[in-house]
């Protein structure tokens, strides 16, 4: 990636690697490193910088509502700006990216800011309010078909809890099964969930469970894909 020299470069590499690369979190990991080195030699990110640094002068609280609202925006730059800085780790910077708010229909399904933040060692399992993670988000209608089984792989690859509690008592895959459609990318990130060890019989608040919920969606919205998973599951 010796072509970045500015910010739009820098996000557009990462992004290439992002959706080439899907099966390997070491090739990712050494796109980031090449951006990293990149961004010092072209003093990439200089507006977050300044923007930063104005805000944490303002306070803390001014600084991570200006982090947050730029990682909804899915500013990849502003990613690497808070691994400079020594934004703490352990805050749910993985789980902003995941809220992103442009959609990007040429390059859907693109993920490299999560991804980046994840190379970054910030906590997976971070939570936001309402205690949600970026699993969760990644498993609701945010995404159109209900799911982002790409997400999904790449968070449980890197640590993602596949029985992590909402305020509520959802699962990720309680978050799943609530869905009334059922396409192929919802299957593929249910199976990425199961496979990982998520739990079925889990009960959120409400009394409710992922295996309930897959049931009584299957009645309400017949969809022959889902009833070929209700019959492997239960045989």
């Amino acid at each position: 990636m010796s072509f970045i020299h500015d910010d739009k470069t820098f996000v557009m590499g990462l992004i290439a690697v992002d959706l080439q690369g899907d099966g390997s979190k070491e090739e990712f990991a050494g796109a980031c490193e090449t951006a990293r080195r990149a961004m010092e030699a072209h003093d990439i990110g200089g507006q977050y910088r300044q923007s930063y640094r104005r805000k944490a002068a303002e306070s803390d609280e001014a600084l991570l509502s200006q982090v947050q609202t730029d990682l909804w925006d899915n500013y990849m730059v502003a990613a690497f700006v808070c691994m400079e800085m020594g934004i703490p780790k352990d805050l749910p910077l993985i789980a902003w990216a995941s809220m992103n708010r442009r959609d990007f229909p040429s390059i859907n399904g693109e993920i490299a800011c999560m991804r980046a933040l994840m190379w970054g060692g910030y906590d997976v399992n971070a939570k936001m309010s309402g205690g949600v993670t970026a699993l969760h988000t990644m498993c609701n209608l945010k995404w159109g078909a209900g799911a982002h089984p790409r997400a999904v792989f790449h968070l449980i690859e890197n640590g993602a809890d596949v029985n992590a509690r909402s305020d509520s008592g959802d699962t990720p895959i309680i978050t799943l099964c609530g869905n009334g459609d059922w396409t192929e990318g919802i299957d593929e990130a249910f199976k990425r969930l199961f496979n990982a060890g998520a739990d079925m019989e889990l009960e959120a608040n409400d009394g409710t469970s992922a295996w309930r919920l897959l049931q009584s969606q299957q009645k309400a919205n017949p969809v022959l894909l889902r009833e070929q998973l209700i019959d492997e599951l239960a045989a």
